[in-house]
């Protein structure tokens, strides 16, 4: 298959997943910046979400990173709330078992809910033309969180220079049931997806 086929399944594929991240990044840059109590928070934002994609503790996490709470405790609880990562890896591994450690490394930290459904839903039956997939999919959709987390941390960051921070962080309040709203009308929207292909 063609890589210019690909780039352009994946992108399609990927427009979804581009809505969702772009708009639970902002709220999760905004939430870093707003409450998060870091200095230059869009670079923290950029930072963050370029090594470290989980919506739940991007957002979750904020409390704790202004807490300070040592780096290995932060680590265990962001296991802890997304073990279930580990279960993608694990069923992934037979398709990439010819791909370098590296590369292997990138997909299996960028198999977030929508990576994987999309990956494992994927039509391309070719092993090599799959692994591009898979990849450029990653890519894309890495792009779209670290947009998002970056621009909503640039926001608050903007913003702070002409408003008083405290009311930043009062005007923020309750942002953080953005990303149960989000899940919920992705998870509503897979299920009707699923039943529209069964029917």
């Amino acid at each position: 298959m063609h890589g210019f086929r690909i780039f352009r399944m994946a992108l399609r594929d990927s427009l979804p997943v581009l809505m969702g991240y772009t708009a639970m990044g902002f709220v999760a840059g905004v939430l870093l910046a707003a409450k998060g109590n870091v200095t230059l928070a869009p670079l923290w934002g950029f930072l963050s979400s370029a090594l470290w994609v989980t919506g739940t503790m991007s957002i979750a996490g904020v409390p704790y990173i202004a807490e300070r709470i040592s780096a290995g405790a932060f680590a265990l609880m962001t296991l802890a709330v997304n073990f279930r990562y580990a279960f993608y890896g694990f069923s992934m591994l037979g398709r990439w078992k010819n791909v370098s450690f590296l590369h292997k490394c990138y997909l299996i930290l960028m198999l977030t809910d929508e990576n994987y459904a999309l990956e494992v839903a994927s039509p391309i039956k070719d092993q090599k033309a799959h692994l591009k997939y898979c990849t450029v999919l990653s890519l894309l959709n890495h792009s779209y969180w670290i947009a998002g987390v970056t621009a909503g941390a640039i926001t608050v960051s903007l913003l702070g220079m002409m408003v008083d921070p405290d009311a930043i962080r009062s005007w923020t309040n309750g942002m953080e049931f953005a990303m149960l709203a989000l899940f919920l009308v992705i998870f509503t929207d897979q299920i009707r997806e699923v039943f529209r292909h069964g029917s």
